[in-house]
């Protein structure tokens, strides 16, 4: 009797997220230097994120930054993760992500996703209520956009346009979110569905909803997941990354709970009676963090984490390491030690063939 086919294993490792926040403004210069260093040290990707409005100059233009990155690097792909696709006028994105494409070679991995803070959408003239049903036409939209044919697109209120240029070939969309409604549209609509935060049960959740709409085998589709690790090192880099980690955290807290932008989502980690440790709501910034320790530990986690994928075809790993820090050195280390006492392990551990 003839074995059934096995299903082909992808398996690739990404760098992430640079943000660009620095305390008295940010150097998004840095950025060049982290992903040439993480293509040299053997990463797949490098991520870029968004918001807007944020005092310590979060990045705004993400595929702006990708497009100078592409200049500086040759292989490693660039992604955003995510682009907030609601706030952006549908033409300019089609045509913008094209010409990164083409900037990059092909190298542009285009997350998306809708976000959450209110004053986002105020800036933009954009009402939340209408974020969803815009993501669902923004997909359709982009895929007929790249064709180079004119098209249109009623929801989004577009009729005859013509993007020019095209990408380069099949541009990737990748959509983020945990709400059920969101995997849904990853599975049912874009190349691959992408968690923000890499814990076990949002990453079992995750399969579930997606398996029901998306075949696991099914090598065109991209099962991807941030995961925010720390490095334990004996320079004190592990230390030091907390307290970077941890300001990042309280930015994050700040915007969600309305002391800067009012969003009101999350209580004010510093308002009366709060117990919260380093100023966070869950008491300390390890309980934000997936995997900690030395190499060993860390890999193990990450190992752990490729064994609950292992029934889907492509796996990226996106390594969330990168914290605001004024020091680019420390920065640096940080790649090239994960580079070194991680990545391999993670690049010889073989998933189990399933067959279908």
């Amino acid at each position: 009797m003839t074995a059934p086919p096995r299903t082909p294993r992808v398996r690739r490792f990404g760098v992430g997220l640079y943000t660009g926040q620095k305390a008295g403004g940010a150097d998004y210069a840095d950025a060049a230097p982290l992903a040439v260093a993480a293509e040299e040290a053997g990463f797949d990707s490098f991520w870029v994120t968004e918001h807007h409005g944020l005092p310590d100059g979060y990045l705004p233009s993400p595929l702006v930054l990708a497009a100078a990155l592409s200049s500086v690097t040759s292989r490693i792909a660039l992604g955003t993760g995510v682009l907030l696709a609601p706030l952006h006028h549908p033409v300019r994105l089609a045509e913008d992500a094209a010409v990164v494409d083409r900037l990059s070679g092909g190298r542009l991995l285009l997350g998306l996703g809708i976000g959450y803070a209110e004053h986002e959408y105020r800036a933009f003239g954009v009402d939340p209520a209408t974020r969803g049903a815009r993501l669902d036409a923004l997909l359709a939209a982009l895929r007929d956009a790249w064709t180079g044919e004119p098209f249109d697109s009623p929801g989004l209120g577009l009729a005859g346009v013509r993007i020019t240029p095209t990408p380069t070939g099949h541009l990737p969309i990748w959509i983020g979110g945990y709400a059920p409604r969101a995997v849904r549209r990853a599975g049912l609509l874009a190349d691959g569905h992408l968690v923000g935060k890499g814990e076990r049960h949002i990453v079992t959740a995750a399969s579930e909803q997606l398996a029901q709409v998306r075949d696991p085998a099914d090598p065109g589709f991209t099962r991807a997941v941030n995961v925010t690790c720390v490095l334990d090192t004996d320079d004190g880099g592990g230390t030091a990354a907390r307290r970077a980690f941890a300001g990042q955290q309280r930015v994050y807290e700040r915007m969600q709970a309305g002391r800067e932008v009012y969003a009101g989502l999350v209580p004010d980690p510093e308002g009366a009676g709060s117990t919260g440790g380093d100023g966070l709501t869950a008491g300390g910034i390890d309980r934000h963090i997936q995997a900690s320790g030395d190499p060993d530990q860390v890999t193990a986690t990450l190992l752990t984490l490729l064994d609950d994928l292992a029934a889907w075809a492509d796996v990226h790993l996106v390594l969330r390491f990168l914290f605001p820090d004024p020091d680019l050195d420390a920065q640096l280390r940080r790649v090239r030690a994960f580079g070194e006492q991680v990545l391999p392990a993670l690049r010889t551990h073989h998933a189990p063939e399933v067959h279908p």
